[in-house]
């Protein structure tokens, strides 16, 4: 690929970026549920509905709470192939708030779309929500060739569905295999997991470890509510990932880390002993005067946490990973919206510690 035609091909995305969400529904429009191409992101497939994160029988066993966060999408993305030179979407959410007071509309009920260029995904165009029912071009002008995209979904609202529209005699097919054709990583956790608050789905940060990595991802963050009990590690060992991330401590007391975390490795370790998986500590939320704070209120977690390491690690013979807090967020105060949730920068940040961490795990496993 010369130079000019770089230069030319960057050009025209970056024209077609700005055309985005412009023009309404046209008949010569051929559309397709999105879940007949490459669905990434679902852990069970007996699902209530097709975007929900939990199987459907786990409404009777764990919190209604817990439930209703499962029916979100986060993490849920769709990879197909396409020639065409314009890309549409629709997509139906279930609830009918957009946004909320300290997250964009775009990161709660938009869509985000990348393509692979050279080998690597760059951004290429967000879905805009107006409504619980919507329709966007997401990107027209592009330039001719065959290409391979990733549609993030909706991190804090659930769909019921999603179709992606290219004008008729054009290609749009399911993706071939990663570059890196490995299972799923499987992360757990909190909102920040979940995305909170991330201005698009595509920046929570198990998405970038996954673009980061050329890697499918299982996105099971849920806000307020990754409190470790017994029932939810028995779903996730139901699971065959690659490599476990459990970032459950924000949500967590202290009182109940030993015990959950205890049960949650023992119960995962039984059914994979031969599958990775990484601890991560409680971040530090920094700024301008409770760096020290933060990190002495982090401690209450991390020193039980790093008592579970100690105790397990030689059972699991080098299989079990320890990721500390001391970088996640950095020491600026820029990382968090609100002194705990995760800007862009934030998530970025994480990604940073927590990539290497998930590359040495995939290479244990």
């Amino acid at each position: 690929m010369n130079t000019l035609f770089c230069a030319t091909l960057a050009l025209g995305l970056a024209m077609a970026a700005c055309a985005a969400q412009a023009a309404p529904s046209d008949a010569s429009i051929r559309w397709q549920d999105a879940s007949d191409l490459t669905v990434e992101g679902r852990g069970w497939t007996d699902n209530a509905s097709f975007y929900n994160r939990f199987p459907a029988r786990a409404k009777a066993v764990v919190r209604p709470e817990l439930w209703g966060l499962s029916t979100n999408s986060a993490g849920i993305a769709i990879r197909f192939v396409t020639d065409a030179r314009e890309i549409h979407a629709r997509w139906k959410l279930i609830n009918a708030d957009l946004s909320m007071n300290h997250m964009a509309a775009t990161g709660v009920s938009g869509l985000d779309l990348y393509v692979r260029l050279k080998g690597k995904w760059a951004w290429l165009a967000v879905g805009r929500p107006a409504g619980q029912e919507n329709e966007a071009t997401l990107i027209s002008g592009l330039p001719d060739g065959k290409r391979e995209y990733a549609l993030y979904l909706p991190l804090y609202n659930g769909v019921t569905s999603v179709e992606l529209g290219v004008p008729d005699g054009a290609v749009l097919d399911t993706a071939p295999p990663r570059t890196r054709d490995v299972k799923p990583v499987v992360f757990y956790g909190t909102s920040i997991t979940q995305g909170g608050c991330a201005t698009r789905p595509g920046m929570a940060y198990p998405a970038l470890i996954g673009r980061a990595l050329d890697i499918p991802t299982v996105n099971l963050g849920f806000s307020g509510n990754g409190r470790g009990e017994h029932e939810v590690s028995d779903l996730l060992a139901e699971l065959d990932p690659s490599v476990y991330v459990i970032d459950a401590m924000p949500n967590m007391s202290p009182e109940t880390v030993d015990e959950r975390i205890r049960y949650m490795l023992k119960t995962i370790h039984t059914k994979h002993p031969n599958t990775p998986l990484i601890i991560v500590e409680h971040a530090i939320f920094p700024s301008a005067f409770n760096m020290e704070k933060g990190r002495a209120a982090s401690d209450a977690w991390n020193k039980i946490l790093a008592k579970i390491y100690k105790d397990n690690a030689a059972e699991w013979g080098g299989l079990l990973h320890y990721v500390k807090c001391d970088k996640l967020m950095g020491s600026d105060g820029e990382a968090t919206v609100d002194g705990v949730h995760p800007t862009d920068v934030g998530f970025m940040r994480m990604a940073e510690v927590l990539t290497p961490a998930v590359k040495k795990a995939m290479g244990k496993g």
